[in-house]
């Protein structure tokens, strides 16, 4: 369970950080990143191969941003890479289709509005993960 408290905590402090500087701090990224792989080193549980796995969804969402030319930031992509050190491939997959479609919804609605601004995503993949939480 501590896995998913670290991921939303990690999510939560990076959200805040997106809605207010539309970036992500490469700090803050680092630090979580190296804590993942502390914890599953000293819990042994999780092997190498696994561990990276788990950044799987991050590096295709990595691949969007170069194919896209930043329309999905570059930031996005490496916090997906961190969430999945914490949570696994998996769970990281289910967040992200959660996030995707939460933050399509809402790009939907600035369409009709006619608004032209760049969505954050970090605050949709921390709800998206509230959700698998709550219903996987």
């Amino acid at each position: 369970m501590i896995v998913y408290l670290m991921g939303l905590l990690f999510l939560a402090v990076l959200a805040v950080q997106d809605i207010k500087e539309k970036k992500v701090s490469i700090y803050k990224l680092f630090i979580s990143a190296a804590m993942a792989v502390v914890y599953w080193f000293f819990k042994g549980e999780v092997s190498w191969k696994e561990l990276l796995c788990g950044a799987i969804p991050g590096i295709m969402l990595l691949l969007l941003s170069v194919i896209t030319k930043e329309n999905i930031g570059y930031g996005d992509g490496l916090t997906v890479i961190v969430l999945g050190l914490w949570t696994g491939i998996w769970f990281t997959f289910y967040v992200l289709c959660v996030g995707l479609m939460l933050s399509g919804f809402c790009a939907a609605v600035y369409l009709i509005k006619k608004k032209r601004e760049t969505i954050p995503l970090i605050p949709f993949l921390l709800i998206g993960m509230e959700v698998v939480l709550i219903y996987a």
